[in-house]
């Protein structure tokens, strides 16, 4: 199996309104040995205001944001996605990937009209250095070294536990220099601490990680709370009757005795409580699941014998009918969400019919001027109202005036609104986190990086 390790460049950390604007990737073989690189940029989509922080951070000069010699969203999105495709069947790692990257690379095919779980579909499967580098931490902590911030606490930033550990990141926050960083820490894992490699790799496949869950009667979990580890001894109690992936543990600290009886009512209210006893593990999302004969040496010391583990631990598995309701309070414990008016959060309300697939699939093969007959023979809303935007975005002359003048003033309204409970990045918004910035540079620093910037959001305020 070879490996695809990636990253983005963002307009900011909002996974659902923000957008890439730098892709990087690297294929490399089952021993880590690159085979292949790709590297894009994009333009600025017309509807996405940056965040002042995230450019400072990456670098990206405000000039690039429009720059007519790169391409547009759609052209790039098209190309990550055709050599994905062309990559696969891989193990797809990033860093932090699976709680930002992924949600991110995702929501950009959605808005492009692509199949959007490219990289756990189809012999795919999703692996997170980060979580990897948690576990090592965890299991084998003289395997890499992990810095410490200012009040002792271990920090995983990628721009400070690479050159920690030998890796030259002159070239941090750059997504292809990230991916380079990521793969020099997943071949020092790989190489001192091999069984931890090994078990993370079965716990990227989500039937390996649900097999672990079930064979495995007593398990070491690990969940990182601010750089602070949290090891307990854990094992399976329910699995989602609606969603296989989403799993339950019990925490063997506690007596099982007098939560077996609760309701479905009351072990949703457990599972929203703190401390927590009754909590989800995904199985799609690289749980971080040790053998118990793994536990570090500080659970080892505050936790029960072995014995009274296995002794409550059976008492759950032999207690068919527990398990069951907490598959059911797994399945409840959310209060159902009124549907979003907004297209990019409504990227989970279900799967586009077959026949909606197929006309996805011909809207990009013909020629601009044919895709608005085509995105009006969709049936999903949803898909209809992304392909008019694209169709907007990409040949404007190609809409009615009539729908050309609704999407203009739609976006002028997004881009100058001024209500605080928007979900979106507004022009204001922006400003205002510029200020900030500007109010922390005593040395004047960043005087041209502001300057720039403040022109930029004006532009887009004259455009709006």
């Amino acid at each position: 199996m070879t490996f695809v390790f990636y990253d983005t460049e963002t307009t900011g950390i909002d996974t659902t309104f923000d957008q890439i604007l730098q892709f990087g990737a690297i294929r490399t073989d089952d021993d880590l040995n690159e085979i292949d690189r790709f590297e894009i940029r994009c333009r600025l989509l017309p509807h996405v205001v940056p965040a002042p922080m995230a450019l400072k951070v990456t670098g990206i000069a405000t000039e690039k944001l429009t720059d007519p010699d790169l391409p547009s969203h759609y052209d790039a999105m098209r190309q990550v996605h055709a050599k994905f495709t062309d990559w696969s069947p891989s193990v797809f790692v990033g860093y932090n990937s699976i709680s930002f990257d992924e949600n991110l690379l995702r929501q950009a095919f959605y808005q492009t009209l692509q199949p959007i779980y490219l990289t756990n579909t189809g012999g795919n499967t999703r692996a997170d250095m980060l979580r990897i580098a948690h576990a090592v931490a965890a299991y084998a902590p003289n395997a890499i070294a992990i810095p410490l911030g200012e009040a002792g606490q271990q920090v995983f930033k990628l721009d400070l536990l690479a050159p920690a550990n030998g890796f030259d990141h002159e070239n941090a926050h750059d997504a292809m220099g990230d991916v380079e960083a990521t793969i020099h820490l997943a071949r020092l894992v790989r190489d001192r601490a091999p069984e931890i490699w090994g078990r993370m790799m079965q716990l990227s496949r989500k039937r390996d990680a649900a097999n672990i869950l079930e064979s495995e009667e007593i398990l070491c979990l690990t969940q990182y709370w601010r750089g602070q580890a949290h090891n307990r001894y854990v094992t399976e109690c329910g699995v989602d009757p609606t969603y296989d992936a989403s799993r339950a543990v019990f925490d063997l600290k506690q007596d099982p005795q007098s939560y077996l009886g609760m309701t479905t009512e009351e072990l949703v209210h457990e599972m929203n409580k703190s401390p927590v006893v009754v909590r989800a593990v995904r199985t799609n999302a690289q749980p971080i699941l040790m053998p118990n004969t793994s536990a570090p040496d500080a659970l080892i010391k505050q936790s029960f014998p072995m014995e009274e583990l296995v002794r409550r631990a059976s008492m759950i598995k032999e207690h068919i009918e527990f398990q069951s309701r907490v598959g059911e309070a797994l399945a409840n414990r959310y209060p159902e969400k009124e549907p979003s008016p907004h297209v990019e959060q409504q990227i989970y309300d279900g799967f586009a019919s077959s026949g909606d697939q197929v006309l996805m699939q011909k809207f990009h093969d013909v020629p601009w001027e044919d895709r608005l007959g085509i995105a009006m023979e969709m049936d999903d809303l949803r898909m209809k109202r992304i392909a008019q935007r694209l169709i907007y975005f990409e040949r404007p002359e190609a809409l009615p005036e009539k729908t050309r003048e609704a999407l203009s003033k739609e976006i002028r309204a997004r881009l100058n609104a001024h209500d605080d409970v928007l979900p979106w990045r507004t022009v204001a918004d922006a400003r205002q986190e510029l200020a900030k910035i500007q109010s922390e540079d005593l040395d004047g620093s960043l005087a041209v990086f502001i300057s720039n910037m403040d022109t930029f959001l004006a532009g887009l305020l004259r455009w709006a």
